[in-house]
């Protein structure tokens, strides 16, 4: 059995390779169980993963997932390490066809973008519960009172930042972030927004 040869740029590592240049046949199919390729790239903060499913059985198919993977850091052994999302995948593809595959896999490893890893930390792959909980409220919750106060109170400048930007903010809460604003950026942001179109004709 021969590896299927692949394109795999600088940036990605190989967790393992079980992909074989072998098509599924009655007398194969037994080859073609659990995960058969597991790549990941510690820069895009991106893994992707192929394997046959149903396992084994001759009616399946090839499904590759991209999978997010955010950056945990280990105060254990002093490093860092990546957990996937695996219940969100971020793109999914199925095929019986093994070119197909491959050509879907060399195109993903050369044009996926890095994922943006948009939590609240303390440093690289340390989260900042108390104001990470914070920015999960407003996701979840939008500008509520207690939201917004909660994080006027933090004094947190992403989390304020982040209210700025939001769709739902109102003129008497940027007006607010210019005169209590958590530092020069969170108030000279809050300045040029009173400053638009959008709150010069409020």
């Amino acid at each position: 059995m021969n590896l299927q040869p692949l394109k795999i740029p600088s940036g990605w590592t190989v967790e393992w390779n079980l992909l074989t240049e072998t098509d599924p046949t009655e007398e194969t199919i037994h080859e073609f169980t659990g995960s058969l390729l597991l790549v990941n790239s510690s820069t895009r903060l991106k893994a992707i993963d192929v394997c046959w499913q149903p396992e084994a059985a001759i009616n399946g198919a090839y499904q590759l997932q991209v999978i997010l993977l955010l950056p945990k850091f280990n105060s254990i052994t002093n490093t860092m390490e990546y957990e996937g999302i695996w219940e969100a995948p971020e793109l999914e593809f199925t095929t019986q066809n093994r070119q197909e595959l491959v050509e879907k896999l060399n195109d993903l490893l050369f044009t996926l973008k890095p994922y943006i890893d948009t939590r609240i930390l303390l440093k690289p792959g340390v989260v900042d519960e108390p104001n990470e909980s914070l920015r999960q409220d407003l996701l979840a919750n939008g500008l509520t009172k207690e939201v917004i106060a909660n994080i006027m109170a933090s004094n947190h400048k992403k989390l304020q930042e982040l209210i700025l930007d939001h769709k739902d903010i109102s003129k008497e809460i940027v007006e607010e972030l210019l005169q209590r604003g958590a530092g020069k950026g969170v108030k000279n942001k809050a300045k040029q927004l009173l400053s638009s179109k959008a709150f010069k004709r409020g």
